[in-house]
């Protein structure tokens, strides 16, 4: 199926809502909104699609100034007002929860740290922080200073989620600590919060103590946030959103959103992309977010690789999590979904390699199942794939 027949063959609803992913639109985008709008059979369907795909609040302020009077059932608009109003309720659980962490876990411990995407890049780069739905809290951390932070949090009513059951044993947080790269929690408040040590997955692309050194500080609702300088932010969600090829459309509204702001420097970024070896994924990026801002993207004016990323971009969204899923299984390392992204290091240290690393790396569940001191730890990399291997073999049982 070519380009031009796969976003045909992509619901109104969904042509509509990636129009609509833009913080602001062109003349031209808002004639091509308003022809679809005229289309739309369902606009409960499209509320739905609108708050799955993670950018209800922004349709809807784009769907009122484009509509026209009796076009939508006022009882459809109260359904998109009142999805829009649980997410603006959310964002401000969000922002208080952000700055809790800063107030009274982070400043007064003194612990280095970096806050990034969510609501750093919300309040920093929206026009309205609102309308950009926050789903959790990412929070990059130091290695040695994680089980410092996780033990102050579960002090204070915080619960694990994944890891599951973790304890506030010291022991116990410096082996989660070790084999897990993000620990994830549950504020009091029901707010996830995820707690990095590292922002890529294999570690080539990012240090986190000169991340965290380098940052910008930002003042959000009068509270001083760490976090990353624009260029580097967008060239790492360029890297992050591609691993995921691009099934949220929030992040391509990201995006829109960075390079609008008055600090946005296209040179500055380039030069970001090549010292951390993503110049292809940049370009390749730029090229889906210009060939989204109509609803026809031409294939001829893509690159290769460019037409590689948007065709997986469109069949991610028409087929949702499962096809994100099944495209995810052929990445060429953690970190990237293609070959053209990866240069020789890249594929020494690719998927392949990581699939094994992982097969015989514990996971806290080890440990809370057998708790060894940690000059015997090493036993659990023996023990491990065998358990392993008997799940993996007792599901297939299972299923058939």
């Amino acid at each position: 199926m070519s380009l031009s027949q796969l976003h045909m063959s992509l619901p109104l609803e969904l042509k509509l809502l990636l129009l609509l992913s833009r913080l602001e639109l062109s003349e031209n985008q808002a004639r091509e909104a308003r022809a679809l709008i005229e289309r739309i059979p369902d606009w409960s369907l499209l509320a739905d699609e609108a708050r799955r795909r993670f950018i209800l609040p922004l349709a809807y302020r784009h769907l009122r100034s484009l509509a026209t009077q009796g076009e939508v059932a006022e009882a459809q608009w109260d359904v998109m007002r009142r999805g829009s109003l649980d997410v603006i309720q959310h964002n401000l659980l969000i922002a208080g929860e952000q700055r809790r962490l800063v107030e009274h876990f982070l400043n007064p411990s003194r612990v280095p740290h970096l806050f990034f995407k969510g609501p750093s890049l919300a309040g920093r780069y929206y026009d309205d922080p609102a309308v950009r739905f926050c789903r959790d809290i990412d929070l990059l951390v130091p290695a040695a200073h994680v089980v410092e932070l996780l033990d102050a949090m579960l002090a204070e009513g915080y619960v694990s989620w994944m890891p599951q059951a973790l304890s506030r044993d010291r022991a116990a947080l410096a082996f989660a600590c070790r084999v897990h790269q993000v620990i994830s929690l549950i504020s009091p408040l029901g707010i996830p919060v995820e707690v990095h040590h590292q922002i890529d997955r294999s570690g080539n692309f990012y240090d986190t103590r000169k991340l965290i050194e380098e940052a910008d500080v930002y003042r959000l609702n009068g509270v001083d946030l760490a976090v990353m300088p624009i260029a580097e932010l967008f060239v790492y969600l360029c890297l992050h959103h591609t691993r995921h090829h691009w099934s949220h459309l929030h992040w391509l509204v990201d995006l829109d959103a960075l390079q609008r702001h008055p600090d946005f420097n296209l040179a500055a970024v380039e030069q970001c992309a090549e010292r951390r070896g993503l110049s292809t994924t940049l370009a390749a990026c730029l090229e889906l977010y210009h060939a989204v801002e109509s609803p026809e993207p031409w294939q001829d004016e893509l690159s290769a690789n460019g037409y590689e990323l948007v065709n997986s971009c469109l069949l991610a969204l028409r087929g949702g999590r499962d096809t994100e899923i099944a495209l995810s299984r052929t990445r060429v390392s953690p970190d990237l979904a293609y070959n053209w992204q990866a240069g020789l290091r890249h594929r020494l240290h690719g998927r392949r390699l990581h699939n094994v690393v992982m097969f015989f790396r514990p996971t806290y569940a080890d440990y809370r199942l057998h708790p060894l001191p940690s000059r015997w730890q090493w036993i659990y990399h023996l023990t491990t794939p065998f358990q392993k291997a008997y799940s993996r073999f007792t599901i297939r049982r299972t299923r058939q």
